[in-house]
């Protein structure tokens, strides 16, 4: 099957069995195979990426790659890949395009985070993000259920109609992969990821999610966080940090998630350069903040952005008028997440003494 449109295009087979069989013809076939995530993955698409390798090589005898394009510079997501044994790893453009059969996992063709080659029919797709309209792609088979609030969701119940073992760090990927997208079902989540989310809970291994979740963090972490705070601005019910330096783009999810949390806040949207690109987080607390349609508006002609209603993700390029760009890039997000409000400082310099002196004298 083919698309021109990102949804409501495929006429998806009633049943997970139905799907299980679409899913597996789209691959069976001879070459090499190899699973595609968005450049810097995440929980969700980790999860995704080892359950569906599980599916084709127990059906198909496939032993398929992990690729992405980008690092995963997250403490928790590499700690998930080394305590798991998920084989993920960084993979060129011109090497993903030597495969032969090429699948992508929570992402989409023309998203701009992946690393599928332009033009290139994917065999298959599944993905749970809403997508721009102007987004065109081809492949052979896709599921794209944005009603889901992860991805790992999806692929379980291929899991399930494949009728396969579920071992215990197949479990604990699934269950940390629907935990740390939805939030702990407290966003976007829907019966399905209910569902997921209780029955792997009681699979998964605690002792290694514990590992993971308490990863050690570098100092440098501590540093981009301590810079995030210090060019945070408030306007209205929004709040917007800038991190001029980052070293690790999963840093500026996880400070829009952090930030999101504030008294009084409805909107956090964190931006930072890293590897001369500019990239975006954008978090709501409700869904009728459609976080997706406003970082789209935010990087029309610039850049490419995407994702849920409460949670959304972006990139630009920064080009010789870098300075200008970040300017524009900052305008647009007051217009769309605070219009008619004049942004203030979250921090002024009497905050740094205005703490209790705890000292014993």
């Amino acid at each position: 099957m083919s698309t021109g449109n990102h949804s409501h295009v495929y006429h998806m087979p009633d049943g997970a069995e139905d799907r299980l069989r679409a899913l597996l013809h789209a691959c069976d076939r001879r070459g090499r195979t190899v699973i595609l995530l968005q450049d810097h993955p995440d929980p969700d698409a980790l999860a995704c990426a080892a359950v569906l390798r599980e599916i084709l090589y127990a059906r198909l005898g496939k032993r398929c790659a992990i690729g992405y394009g980008g690092m995963c510079g997250r403490a928790e997501n590499r700690a998930m890949i080394d305590v798991l044994k998920i084989p993920a790893r960084h993979m060129s453009r011109e090497e993903a395009a030597r495969f032969d059969i090429v699948c992508l996992v929570d992402a989409q063709p023309g998203f701009g985070n992946n690393i599928v080659p332009a033009g290139r029919r994917v065999d298959v797709v599944i993905d749970h993000h809403l997508a721009p309209k102007r987004c065109q792609w081809h492949a052979a088979y896709a599921d794209i259920r944005p009603q889901y609030g992860a991805a790992t969701t999806i692929l379980y119940e291929y899991l399930l109609a494949a009728a396969l073992p579920i071992g215990r760090n197949l479990a604990t990927a699934m269950f940390y992969g629907v935990q740390s997208d939805t939030q702990d079902l407290g966003r976007e989540s829907g019966p399905a990821d209910v569902r997921a989310y209780q029955e792997l809970f009681f699979r998964a291994d605690k002792r290694k999610l514990a590992r993971i979740q308490r990863a050690p963090l570098p100092k440098d972490y501590f540093r981009m966080f301590a810079d995030s705070l210090q060019t945070c601005e408030v306007a209205g019910t929004a709040i917007v940090s800038f991190i001029p330096h980052c070293l690790n783009r999963d840093m500026i999810a996880e400070v829009s998630d952090r930030l999101l949390r504030l008294t009084g806040i409805t909107a956090a949207v964190c931006y930072g350069v890293c590897d001369g690109r500019v990239y975006l987080s954008a978090r709501t607390t409700s869904p009728r903040g459609n976080a997706a349609g406003r970082m789209q508006k935010i990087l029309r002609g610039i850049g490419d952005g995407g994702g849920h209603l409460t949670m959304a993700g972006g990139q630009a390029a920064l080009d010789e008028h870098g300075e200008r760009r970040l300017a524009l890039i900052r305008t647009r997000i007051f217009d769309a997440f605070a219009p008619h409000h004049t942004p203030k400082p979250l921090l002024t310099p009497e905050h740094a003494g205005s703490g209790l002196d705890c000292s014993r004298k």
